[in-house]
């Protein structure tokens, strides 16, 4: 995709790691939330599936149902990036503490989820 080609690029003019997402990316039939990190060579190192989909349905508020559109991840997602290990999440994988856990377990000191909350749900996040 553009943006994938795009965060390529980026890392390696600029000799970075780069976590970019999410994404929408199309594998077959399917369509996942997807977050790729790039090295500072520009090569895909990792690719996280968001695992936990967020359907909500707040009448007169707020309906908002991915699983109508996405598929759900299956792996969780680590990297080294030399100075540490990264676990990688989407948005709505941080409210399940086990995700965060296994990382630990694994050996990694940083966890990121980029994440784009709504003003009516995001509050409680």
């Amino acid at each position: 995709s553009l943006s994938v080609d795009m965060l390529r690029a980026s890392a390696k003019e600029n000799s970075v790691f780069l976590i970019g997402g999410s994404i929408p990316e199309k594998d077959g039939d399917k369509l996942f939330n997807t977050c790729f990190v790039v090295n500072t060579e520009g090569e895909i190192v990792g690719k996280h599936r968001k695992i936990h989909l967020f359907d909500i349905d707040i009448p007169g508020k707020i309906t908002f149902k991915e699983s109508e559109t996405l598929s759900p991840g299956e792996n969780f997602t680590i990297v080294d990036a030399g100075v540490c290990k990264i676990g990688v999440g989407i948005c709505y994988d941080i409210r399940f503490a086990e995700l965060a856990q296994l990382y630990r377990k694994n050996g990694c000191d940083l966890l990121m989820y980029p994440g784009a909350f709504n003003m009516t749900t995001g509050p409680a996040h």
